[in-house]
Protein backbone atom coordinates (compact mmCIF):
# COMPACT_ATOMS: atom_id res chain seq x y z
CA UNK A 1 0.00 0.00 0.00
CA UNK A 2 1.36 3.73 -0.87
CA UNK A 3 0.27 6.65 0.72
CA UNK A 4 1.00 10.27 0.22
CA UNK A 5 -1.64 13.03 2.35
CA UNK A 6 -4.85 11.83 1.76
CA UNK A 7 -4.47 9.31 -0.88
CA UNK A 8 -3.33 5.70 -0.79
CA UNK A 9 -3.15 3.44 -3.41
CA UNK A 10 -2.87 -0.30 -3.71
CA UNK A 11 -0.76 -1.74 -6.65
CA UNK A 12 -1.78 -5.19 -6.08
CA UNK A 13 -5.31 -4.51 -6.32
CA UNK A 14 -5.20 -1.77 -8.86
CA UNK A 15 -7.42 0.66 -6.62
CA UNK A 16 -7.36 4.06 -5.24
CA UNK A 17 -8.75 6.08 -3.02
CA UNK A 18 -8.78 9.83 -1.83
CA UNK A 19 -10.07 11.00 1.96
CA UNK A 20 -11.84 7.64 1.44
CA UNK A 21 -13.56 7.98 -1.81
CA UNK A 22 -12.80 5.63 -4.43
CA UNK A 23 -10.98 7.12 -7.44
CA UNK A 24 -11.59 5.65 -10.69
CA UNK A 25 -8.46 5.79 -12.73
CA UNK A 26 -7.30 4.77 -16.38
CA UNK A 27 -4.64 2.20 -16.22
CA UNK A 28 -2.08 5.24 -17.72
CA UNK A 29 -3.57 7.52 -14.99
CA UNK A 30 -3.12 4.94 -11.97
CA UNK A 31 0.63 4.42 -13.48
CA UNK A 32 1.19 8.44 -13.31
CA UNK A 33 0.25 8.89 -9.67
CA UNK A 34 2.17 5.36 -8.70
CA UNK A 35 5.45 6.67 -10.39
CA UNK A 36 4.79 10.25 -8.43
CA UNK A 37 3.86 8.81 -5.39
CA UNK A 38 6.81 6.44 -5.37
CA UNK A 39 9.40 9.41 -6.36
CA UNK A 40 8.40 10.52 -2.46
CA UNK A 41 8.34 14.20 -3.35
CA UNK A 42 11.13 14.05 -6.24
CA UNK A 43 10.81 15.44 -9.75
CA UNK A 44 9.91 12.90 -12.52
CA UNK A 45 10.09 14.14 -15.93
CA UNK A 46 7.43 13.71 -18.78
CA UNK A 47 10.53 11.23 -20.46
CA UNK A 48 10.67 8.67 -17.23
CA UNK A 49 6.90 8.76 -16.91
CA UNK A 50 6.79 7.64 -20.65
CA UNK A 51 9.28 5.07 -20.06
CA UNK A 52 7.55 3.75 -17.23
CA UNK A 53 3.93 4.17 -17.98
CA UNK A 54 4.00 3.55 -21.50
CA UNK A 55 5.44 0.88 -23.50
CA UNK A 56 8.27 1.43 -25.85
CA UNK A 57 6.27 2.60 -28.82
CA UNK A 58 5.06 5.87 -26.85
CA UNK A 59 5.62 8.81 -28.66
CA UNK A 60 8.06 10.81 -26.60
CA UNK A 61 6.99 14.02 -28.39
CA UNK A 62 3.24 13.89 -27.94
CA UNK A 63 1.12 15.58 -25.05
CA UNK A 64 0.22 12.41 -23.83
CA UNK A 65 2.12 12.75 -20.51
CA UNK A 66 0.56 16.53 -19.82
CA UNK A 67 -3.18 15.24 -20.84
CA UNK A 68 -3.02 12.26 -18.33
CA UNK A 69 -0.94 14.47 -15.45
CA UNK A 70 -4.09 17.09 -16.05
CA UNK A 71 -6.92 14.34 -16.52
CA UNK A 72 -5.47 12.57 -12.84
CA UNK A 73 -5.31 16.34 -11.00
CA UNK A 74 -9.26 16.72 -11.99
CA UNK A 75 -10.19 12.79 -10.48
CA UNK A 76 -8.03 13.89 -7.81
CA UNK A 77 -9.77 17.40 -6.77
CA UNK A 78 -8.63 20.00 -4.31
CA UNK A 79 -6.13 19.90 -2.73
CA UNK A 80 -4.08 19.77 -5.71
CA UNK A 81 -1.21 17.29 -4.85
CA UNK A 82 0.44 17.19 -8.23
CA UNK A 83 3.02 20.03 -9.13
CA UNK A 84 4.44 21.42 -12.47
CA UNK A 85 8.14 21.79 -11.85
CA UNK A 86 8.70 23.79 -14.88
CA UNK A 87 11.22 22.41 -17.01
CA UNK A 88 11.76 19.25 -15.14
CA UNK A 89 8.46 16.93 -14.43
CA UNK A 90 5.83 16.78 -12.36
CA UNK A 91 5.77 15.54 -7.86
CA UNK A 92 3.46 14.93 -5.27
CA UNK A 93 3.23 17.71 -2.50
CA UNK A 94 1.95 16.65 0.54
CA UNK A 95 0.24 19.22 2.25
Amino acid sequence: MLRVADVELDPAKRGARRDGRMLDLTRKEFGVLEELIKARGGVVSSEELLERVWDANADPFTTTVRVTVMTLRRKLGDPPLIETVVGAGYRITAA
